[in-house]
């Protein structure tokens, strides 16, 4: 009987051969090259457009939205509800002024 399992490397053996990690591939490598060669950085052209006065303030906002992310991280969303923790008391009498422990220990008694 065979005994079939998930198929893959096994778990704890390290990975091997591929591409080193933070290593681009060549398509983003080629391009980039390419940019460099041409004194062009599409992130400052941005800018120098978003700069610019004579362009509508939406396009100038997009511009700038556009690379607002590759200078400040974006932020978490955080949780505002306005609901407060509900503190509940509670009130107990445990003497009793008839002396006895229990509510059902309290009797009338006549003589």
């Amino acid at each position: 009987m065979a005994i079939t399992g998930n198929g893959g490397r096994p778990i704890g053996l390290p990975k091997t051969g591929g591409r080193k990690k933070n290593t681009p591939n060549r398509a983003t490598l080629t391009l980039k090259q390419q940019l460099d060669a041409m004194g062009c950085d599409p992130l400052l052209e941005i800018a120098r457009m978003g700069m610019n006065k004579k362009k509508s303030d939406e396009f100038r906002l997009r511009c700038f939205s556009e690379i607002a992310p590759y200078v400040y991280p974006k932020r978490k969303p955080v949780d505002i509800s306005i609901e407060q923790p509900t503190v509940t008391n509670v009130i107990t009498n445990l003497d009793s002024p008839l002396g006895g422990s229990d509510v059902g220990d309290q009797h009338n008694s006549q003589p």
